[in-house]
């Protein structure tokens, strides 16, 4: 994250690894630009450059650099049936690519959170966020966010305000919710029962928004919670927390 003080009438840009990232408003005179990482992220050290262009006088750009150390993910072997991994072709792979890059593409300029994100249920988390996922033996990719198993049935809630950009069955996710809760951040829940909401509806946290399932590509009931921010998906957990700039 890069916060940016700047008069209201400056235009404010950042470059991440040269890189435009977008830039939002975080109040009266403050900017905030997201720039998520994840385990495709190779470690080392990027350039990040702030450009400020007042409404009158000249420019000014600060460089600084983020050091990514190097870490390690533990793997996740499931063992799923044929006729579930048989989920896992090109053409359900493309569908779900299409319907959650359109869901994800929204632009949504205000924030619409306000403060820590909730869990969206209350249980133990068996898949934590980073595992590289097998699939009877093959290596497929690696978890995108976090999973809960819980029974079927159980109620979803929203962990922030927002508005539902889709709600549908989808070949791989099954039943699967995607809140935009503004300025680049999405809420991702997977693998579900029923819908309580539709597209388009205006949710608050801690509303029902679905039922948890075992629907798509999932040995059992679980709910699969992803949050993608600054163009990644990244750990959901991070966001549960007051955060300076973030969710405070």
């Amino acid at each position: 994250m890069v916060l940016v003080h700047a008069p209201g009438t400056a235009t404010v840009t950042v470059r991440f690894n040269g890189a435009p990232v977008s830039m939002f408003s975080a109040g009266e005179g403050m900017w905030r630009a997201l720039r998520g990482t994840d385990p495709d992220t190779p470690p080392g050290t990027y350039p990040v450059a702030v450009t400020i262009r007042p409404a009158a006088g000249s420019a000014v750009t600060v460089r600084r650099t983020v050091t990514l150390g190097p870490t390690r993910f533990a793997e996740r072997h499931l063992t799923l049936s044929t006729g579930t991994v048989s989920l896992i072709t090109p053409k359900n792979l493309a569908t779900e690519a299409q319907a959650l890059n359109t869901a994800l593409g929204r632009w949504t300029p205000r924030a619409l959170w306000h403060g820590p994100f909730a869990l969206p249920v209350t249980g133990i988390i068996d898949s934590p966020y980073g595992y590289m996922g097998y699939y009877n033996g093959v290596r497929e990719w690696w978890h995108q966010g976090v999973d809960f198993p819980m029974p079927a049935g159980s109620p979803v809630a929203a962990p922030a305000d927002g508005i539902v950009a889709l709600a549908q069955p989808l070949p791989l996710g099954g039943h699967t919710v995607i809140i935009d809760h503004g300025q680049g951040v999405f809420t991702e829940f997977l693998h579900l029962s029923a819908f309580a909401v539709h597209a388009g509806e205006h949710v608050v946290q801690g509303q029902t928004i679905a039922q948890i399932g075992a629907t798509g590509l999932v040995t059992g009931p679980s709910l699969h919670w992803g949050l993608f921010a600054g163009g990644h998906w990244v750990n959901p957990l991070f966001w549960t927390t007051s955060r300076p700039g973030l969710t405070d």
